[in-house]
């Protein structure tokens, strides 16, 4: 991203039942560096987490940077980590052309 001079960030949290769970949190939207407490706790194995990431564009004619996110969940086991539902590598369009 910092060779194309785009503003993106990625960053994490664990996956429950409830959406957030307990455990590690990887950076955060507002903070790409080290992030304490939280984020010191360890990556066990068998663990779910949402790999968050986003791109801010600032817009002229509304004065503004919009964020244009994506959040794809993975799972990680003693083989590594792998996304649950595969990996998104194309663009979805609204309205959906089909």
């Amino acid at each position: 991203m910092q060779k194309e001079n785009l503003a993106g960030v990625i960053y994490t949290h664990p996956l429950g039942f409830h959406g957030h769970a307990a455990g590690p949190t990887i950076g955060m939207w507002d903070n790409q560096g080290r992030t304490e407490g939280s984020g010191d706790y360890p990556v066990n194995y068998r663990t779910a987490y949402s790999i968050e990431l986003n791109c801010g564009s600032y817009i002229p004619e509304w004065k503004k940077t919009i964020r244009i996110m994506l959040e794809e969940d993975g799972y990680y086991d003693e083989k590594g980590f792998r996304y649950i539902n595969g990996r998104q590598e194309g663009m979805l369009l609204i309205p959906r052309v089909k």
